[in-house]
Formats: structure tokens, C-alpha cells, sequence
């Protein structure tokens, strides 16, 4: 695929950025991102590091006025162990995986295709020298500053496909260091359900990565953050519907 040279050279900071460690610095005349510049900047990062030969299989979805997505190249099974940033601290989202059971036909279909659910956490990384202080297009071509996924055990999707909105508003959900409860939420999901954004991550991963599969992984957003520092265990549980845990 041909890209304008100003996004190639995005794409080769955040390669060069990867690779080093090394931040990388977003160039003042290049500020102004577009979405869709976004997506081809992912897109290019995603080949020029070889993540997704047959395609992506794992993708995290989210937003309320802006819905976005990025495909995943990294998913842990719990429990897992985690390097820490080199800083010492790093931020992890408290957040309900679906996985498909059958490849959707259209986006209308996705929500009779899930096949099992899982409490995940997703560590939050940025390749970029202004960190999360970045415009928000920019996070996104920086695969939504993500920096890895780790999953629960799977239960059957029916524990919660049928669930009402004011299902959603009651789940609870409990972050856990060293074994001491530290953050208990209820219904904090931004988009009240986290089942709202599938249909439209059907169309987007259709446009842009050949559609979504059987056997897909999608993480639905972020129920609560907290940092997390070396040597800390950090334990999410949802209600009913499991736990996962890491080790820095």
C-alpha cells in the first residue's frame, strides 16, 4: 500500500519508537491528524512489524462520541506476568472481553454470534514523547496506546447477552493490589452496555482489516484505571462473570 510520505513517517517514528523504547517526539507541522490518517498509520505500523500475517484476531472497541478501534497484536492468558515500565508505573483498565463463536454476516448478526465473555485488563502504553497528553487521533494511530492484553478465564456469553441496561448499570466490578481491594465500581461501563459498540466494529474491521472472524477477541472499554507500580499483583474481578490477574 502507497502512503503520503508524511504518514510514512509517522509510521517509522512509532516503529523506531517500538523498537528503541525511545519516545518519539510528534513533529509541530505534523500535528493535525485525521481519523482515517489514523487508521492508515496503524495499518502501516501493524505490516512494517509483521503483527498480523492472516489478519488480526483480537481488537479493542470503545467510545461513546467517537467510537474507535485497533487491532490487537498482543493477548496473555492469566495469570500473567508483566515487565514493567521503565518509569515504574503504568496504567491498567479494568475491562469485559467477548470472544465470537461464528463470523458475523452483518452487523446486525454479532450480538447472536458471541460465544463466551472474559474479565480482562489492558495495560496502557504510548510510543509517543507527549504520552496520553497527545490529541486524541494521534492515540488512536498509536494502536490506541495499547500495550498489551491480558484475559480470564472464558465463561459462556449467555451469562450476560441478555442483560437490560439496568443489568449493565448494576454490575460490579473490583480492583484488587497485593490481595487489598482498592477500587469497587458499579455500572461505570462509558457506554452503559459494553455489547453497543460490536456491530459497529463489524463494519470498521470489514473497511479496514477484512472483516471480523470466528474465534475474534474483542475488548469493549475500560471500566476503571489505576496505575500499577513493580511488584504489585493486581487483580480484576467482575461479578459473575470472572477474575484475571498480573504481576508487575
Amino acid at each position: 500500500m502507497t502512503r503520503p510520505a508524511h504518514l510514512q513517517d509517522i509510521v517509522q517514528g512509532l516503529v523506531s519508537a517500538r523498537q528503541s523504547g525511545i519516545p518519539w517526539p510528534i513533529p509541530p507541522q505534523q500535528l493535525a491528524l485525521s481519523l482515517d490518517e489514523a487508521y492508515v498509520v496503524q495499518a502501516g505500523v501493524a505490516e512494517r512489524l509483521g503483527w498480523f500475517p492472516d489478519g488480526p484476531r483480537a481488537w479493542k472497541v470503545g467510545g461513546t462520541s467517537e467510537i474507535t478501534a485497533a487491532p490487537l497484536p498482543q493477548v496473555l492468558s492469566s495469570p500473567a506476568t508483566w515487565d514493567a515500565a521503565p518509569q515504574g508505573e503504568v496504567l491498567v483498565e479494568a475491562e469485559l472481553a467477548f470472544r465470537l463463536a461464528r463470523t458475523p454476516d452483518r452487523a446486525e448478526d454479532v450480538l447472536a454470534c458471541l460465544g463466551s465473555v472474559c474479565v480482562s485488563v489492558e495495560v496502557i502504553g504510548t510510543r509517543l514523547a507527549q504520552g496520553l497528553d497527545a490529541p486524541a487521533h494521534w492515540k488512536l494511530a498509536d494502536q490506541g496506546v495499547h500495550a498489551g492484553l491480558i484475559i480470564g478465564p472464558e465463561s459462556h456469553a449467555a451469562a450476560c447477552a441478555g442483560f437490560t441496561l439496568d443489568d449493565w448499570r448494576q454490575q460490579a466490578c473490583q480492583m484488587s493490589v497485593n490481595g487489598q481491594v482498592v477500587r469497587q465500581v458499579r455500572g461505570s461501563h462509558p457506554g452503559v452496555s459494553p455489547l453497543t459498540t460490536l456491530p459497529w466494529l463489524v463494519d470498521h474491521a470489514a473497511r479496514h482489516a477484512g472483516g471480523l472472524r470466528a474465534g475474534d477477541l474483542i475488548t469493549t472499554g475500560a471500566w476503571t484505571v489505576l496505575p500499577a507500580h513493580p511488584g504489585e499483583l493486581v487483580e480484576v474481578m467482575f461479578e459473575g462473570l470472572g477474575a484475571v490477574s498480573v504481576r508487575f
